[in-house]
C-alpha cells in the first residue's frame, strides 16, 4: 500500500471516531423555564387573646384598735433598807442574791448577809455586769460604793459593798 492510498482511509477513520465521539456527548440541557405569576398578598392570621379575669383584690385588713392600757400601779413606798432607784423595793423587786459568775463580772464574792455581800473586782469587771450579777441596776451599785468618784474608774482589787442603797446614800453627794 501506498501513502497515496493511506489517506483516504486515514479521513475516513478520522471522521467515524469524530462522529462516533459526538455521538457519546450527551446533549446539553435544556435552559430551565421560569414561569413569573402574581398571587395575592399573604394574609397573616392574629388570634385574639382571651382577656383574663382580673382577680378581685381582698380589702386590707383593719387593724384592731390598741388595747387600752391598765392604769400603772400607785407608787409604793421603799422599806427600811431603801430601794432601787425605779422606786423602791416592792412585792415584784427580786432579791438582792449572787446569780453567780458571768462575763465582765468574775470576782470573788463573800455573803455578809441575807442581803449584802462584799465583791472583789476582778481584771476587765464592769460595774454594768457586776450589778446585773446580783440583781441591782447600777446607779444602786454607784450611790453605795461611788459616792465622790467615777463608777468608771473601778480597778481590779477594789472590794465594793452589794446590796440595796439606803434612803441617806444619794448620787454625788460627798
Amino acid at each position: 500500500m501506498t501513502h497515496a492510498s493511506r489517506r483516504p482511509r486515514f479521513a475516513l477513520l478520522a471522521l467515524t471516531v469524530v462522529l462516533g465521539l459526538t455521538a457519546c456527548v450527551a446533549a446539553p440541557a435544556p435552559a430551565p423555564t421560569v414561569t413569573v405569576t402574581q398571587s395575592a398578598p399573604a394574609v397573616t392570621v392574629t388570634p385574639t387573646p382571651t382577656p383574663t379575669p382580673t382577680p378581685t383584690p381582698t380589702p386590707a385588713a383593719e387593724p384592731e384598735p390598741a388595747p387600752v392600757p391598765s392604769p400603772p400601779a400607785p407608787p409604793v413606798p421603799p422599806n427600811a433598807m431603801g430601794g432601787q432607784t425605779d422606786g423602791g423595793n416592792t412585792a415584784t423587786t427580786p432579791l438582792v442574791s449572787d446569780s453567780g459568775s458571768q462575763p465582765f463580772a468574775t470576782g470573788s464574792v463573800i455573803a455578809l448577809s441575807d442581803y449584802e455581800f462584799s465583791y472583789t473586782v476582778a481584771n476587765q469587771d464592769q460595774v454594768l455586769a457586776i450589778a446585773s450579777r446580783f440583781n441591782l441596776q447600777v446607779d444602786d451599785v454607784v450611790r453605795v460604793n461611788f459616792r465622790c468618784s467615777d463608777y468608771l474608774e473601778v480597778q481590779p482589787g477594789d472590794v465594793l459593798d452589794i446590796r440595796w442603797p439606803l434612803d441617806s446614800e444619794q448620787v454625788g453627794g460627798c
